[in-house]
């Protein structure tokens, strides 16, 4: 019997098991008269026989014991062994950025952690008040900066961080210093308090540009493109960083690597969003919580041919789209809930989809 080599080591050994016990069957059923005659208990075939089937014995039984190992992931690197919900978005990330005012409180406490593990929390600044077994509340300092929260579970060994930003707060200012940001409306659309202007800023400079706000995505992605020189100013939310991270991880599923999505527009004050164009005063981009994405892994500057098609066009966006919509929203809480739209390719720009965060589910 010829084995094919490109079967696994199992199926080859299944096989052959098979094989063996044919050739038993024939060796008993042609020589059952003479079943204790030693010279055919001890003839070649049967020999052969039984020193085959004990041979796929122990190579099946080898095989079952073995164990492939496990092909590691992104998001096995990023996400921790227990989720942490803060200010009410759970996040499972090793990383995961908060906005606050100064002076204000935030919540943190563990969302999916075993009952049985013990848990702590430090701060870097700022005061940390146990509020329970798994839960805190974080009073910011005074003043606007960036702060570690490290929650530890002392029993997996294993701890989450939150990166929490200060915010320099804002009442309605045409600029921050020289930035300019412009007007918000000062009645929300449709008395939706997703709608009200942003109570503070994160404040950018050339020395936290690049801080790592969650596993994949660097505070400076997010920037308004309007130019001008630090400090620089942006609005940003928890819940649009895990929905990016977690569209990232949809994406691995299907075969789609990238280390991080390039955001061609994130935050846009209510200033450039006039100069570009955008007829609406209301845009989500202007509040921190929508980003517009496309996957560049050869850092082009444009969408990549993901559906391997041969072509970069709107069916390449339509894939980060579709992951939106069949996997992220169903059954995501309502405050991941949002805008979703796929844009054309134009003289300025390749295909890209838009995603938010609020609240509500939108589509055009």
């Amino acid at each position: 019997m010829l084995l094919d080599m490109s079967m696994s080591k199992g199926d080859r050994g299944i096989l052959a098991a098979l094989f063996a016990i044919t050739l038993l069957t024939s060796c008993s059923s042609g020589h059952s008269a003479r079943r204790s005659d030693p010279i055919c208990d001890a003839s070649p075939m049967c020999t052969a026989a039984t020193a085959a089937a004990e041979a796929s014995a122990a190579d099946v039984a080898a095989n079952d014991a073995y164990e492939a190992p496990r092909v590691v992931t992104q998001s096995d690197k990023t996400r921790a062994k227990f989720a942490l919900r803060i200010a009410g978005v759970e996040s499972p990330y090793r990383i995961m950025s908060a906005f606050v005012l100064p002076g204000q409180t935030l919540a943190v406490e563990t969302a999916d952690a075993d009952a049985k593990s013990s848990f702590a929390a430090n701060a870097s600044a700022g005061s940390l008040a146990r509020t329970g077994p798994h839960s805190w509340h974080w009073t910011a300092p005074s003043r606007p900066g960036s702060h570690r929260i490290r929650v530890t579970d002392k029993t997996a060994g294993e701890s989450v961080e939150v990166r929490a930003f200060v915010l320099q707060p804002y009442a309605g200012e045409d600029s921050m210093g020289s930035y300019r940001i412009g007007r918000y409306e000062r009645e929300p659309l449709k008395g939706n308090p997703a709608y009200l202007p942003p109570r503070g800023f994160v404040q950018v400079t050339a020395e936290n540009v690049d801080a790592q706000v969650s596993p994949h995505f660097k505070l400076g992605q997010f920037l308004c493109k309007q130019q001008g020189p630090f400090p620089k100013y942006l609005a940003l939310q928890t819940a649009l960083l895990v929905k990016l991270e977690r569209l990232l991880e949809e994406m691995e599923r299907k075969g789609i690597k990238a280390d991080t999505l390039h955001v061609m527009s994130g935050y846009r004050t209510p200033h450039y969003n006039s100069t570009i164009g955008n007829e609406t005063s209301y845009s989500r981009h202007a509040y921190g919580d929508a980003a517009d994405v496309f996957v560049d892994n050869d850092g082009d500057g444009n969408m990549d041919d993901i559906n391997r098609d041969g072509r970069i066009d709107n069916a390449d966006a339509k894939i980060l789209y579709e992951l939106v919509e069949t996997v992220l929203e169903p059954g995501s809480p309502s405050h991941m809930h949002g805008g979703l739209a796929v844009y054309k390719a134009n003289a300025a720009h390749g295909p890209f989809v838009h995603v938010d965060t609020r609240g509500s589910k939108a589509r055009w």
